[in-house]
């Protein structure tokens, strides 16, 4: 006989705990049903910090959160993209802003002419035309320190202590009444792949009629789940450590991450107000943990301050709802955090199960689209991720050399196939970056397209250059009226 799911339970730790839980409970508490957590001991160092892309600002708004009190509670900063450096041993940085508009003329995107005006000799970037990447590199702020936003089309990523930003959930979600317990779990009771109870190990016995399993990598409750396969992406993300530690703060605050291409893989520079977060992420067969902490002040120009932490990586997803079990962030999926997406593998699973929430605690049909759009999603993201790979101009390196030559998805050969052509972007359903992102990123790592679009000869010459004009000029403005990110931010530091 069926009956509605009254009573969930959240088993996890850090911020996928506390967001999957705080979100269930503000989505369907009204409706009757029951949120609980227990939270696992935290996997947290001091040294560790989440980098987020835009959109997790939405995800705060529905959670009820203040873009301020995030950024106060978890010394944060609100960047306007990433700085790539080093992936090319001949060509200069570029930048991946976060911009929220694609700028065009007559309705063809910008690129469209650029390409045209380029083969003619135009001497002008593409990212300048990027408002946020122009803004990133002067270090302007999207945000005044006031919380105004100015009225210009960028939106902010975050960099968040990890640590401040977890108990600021924590505090959130127990405001709102959910009902929450710390401590280790021991045990899974399954009948196939569905869970009847977990028992934590103070002996405590806890039953749901739906799972969450918010644990990260070790995926302690959907982990040993019969159909809970492993698919591994290690025959094309050759990384497999992945190494955490902490720096002085960078004066003056900059407004984007920098991202360092090496001979092992890349280190990330995530400024906060306090201090600056490090992720290496390499391949411990080409270099040495022990050489790579020797190597990020020569990398880097910062010296390291406490300890450092390492464990292993392996990129890969499995499927998220098997049974009453869902899983969540790197429970289900594990991605590099290149490109600012830890968080976002939260968000993505979480909106798709409040939108696919079970109506029946027995049945639970939904699994099969959750599963299928939640994989989708991933697999487009890890496409981004790929190209830069993919795309990297780094020659007679042993890690370099494997990621250029390897085999890609058929999707991104679709996408680099058509860029390549003509500068279109293929897109897909469940993208996580639009146009402007996949234009930046291809763009900058040297992905110049062969021709344009033919309309753009229906513009003529003269009236082209006038538009190239006018939009570098109110990007100047632009800039101009957004505040520096040391006044805005910095007295804290």
């Amino acid at each position: 006989m069926s009956r509605p799911v009254k009573e969930v339970l959240v088993v996890g730790r850090d911020a996928a705990a506390w967001l999957a839980a705080l979100g269930l409970h503000r989505a369907y508490s009204g409706a009757g049903v029951r949120v609980r957590i227990v939270e696992l001991p935290s996997l947290l160092t001091p040294a560790d910090a989440y980098a987020a892309v835009p959109a997790l600002g939405g995800l705060h708004r529905l959670l009820g959160l203040e873009e301020m009190d995030v950024l106060a509670a978890a010394a944060g900063l609100p960047v306007l993209g990433q700085r790539f450096a080093n992936w090319s041993r001949a060509k200069a940085p570029f930048m991946h802003g976060y911009d929220t508009q694609r700028v065009g003329i007559n309705d063809i995107d910008l690129i469209q002419y650029w390409v045209k005006a380029r083969s003619e000799g135009l001497n002008v970037e593409l990212e300048d035309f990027s408002l946020a990447s122009a803004a990133a590199k002067q270090g302007r702020s999207p945000l005044e320190g006031d919380g105004a936003r100015p009225e210009v089309p960028v939106s902010p990523g975050y960099h968040l202590d990890a640590r401040g930003y977890v108990d600021l959930l924590r505090r959130q979600a127990l405001a709102a009444g959910l009902e929450a317990r710390s401590g280790a779990m021991r045990s899974v009771e399954r009948d196939g792949d569905r869970i009847v109870s977990v028992t934590l190990e103070d002996g405590l016995r806890i039953e749901a009629d739906l799972f969450i399993d918010a644990s990260g990598p070790e995926a302690a409750v959907a982990g040993d789940a019969p159909s809970a396969g492993f698919e591994s992406w290690r025959g094309w993300f050759g990384a497999n450590r992945m190494l955490t530690a902490t720096a002085k703060a960078l004066k003056p605050l900059p407004a984007y991450a920098q991202i360092v291409a090496f001979e092992a893989g890349w280190i990330g520079l995530h400024p906060l107000r306090d201090r600056t977060a490090l992720t290496v992420v390499y391949d411990a067969s080409v270099m040495s943990d022990r050489a790579v902490l020797d190597a990020i002040p020569v990398l880097t120009g910062l010296s390291l301050e406490g300890e450092a932490s390492v464990e292993p990586f392996e990129a890969g997803v499995r499927p998220a709802w098997a049974g009453n079990c869902v899983a969540l962030g790197a429970a289900a999926a594990a991605l590099e955090p290149l490109d600012a997406v830890q968080l976002h593998l939260v968000h993505m699973g979480l909106s798709l199960l409040i939108g696919l929430f079970p109506v029946d605690a027995v049945a639970m049909p939904e699994a099969e689209a959750f599963n299928a759009g939640f994989a989708s999603h991933v697999r487009n993201v890890r496409d981004f991720q790929l190209a830069h790979y993919v795309l990297n101009r780094r020659f007679d390196e042993r890690f370099w050399d494997r990621a250029r030559d390897v085999d890609p998805p058929e999707s991104l050969k679709t996408r680099l196939r058509l860029f390549a052509a003509r500068g279109l972007v293929a897109t897909f359903d469940d993208e996580s970056f639009q146009e402007q992102n996949w234009i930046a990123v291809l763009v900058g790592h040297g992905l110049i397209p062969a021709d344009y679009d033919p309309l753009v000869e229906a513009v003529p010459e003269g009236e082209q250059i006038d538009r190239f004009r006018s939009l570098l000029g109110r990007i100047a403005e632009e800039v101009r009226a957004m505040p520096l990110m040391d006044a805005a931010f910095g007295r804290a530091g």
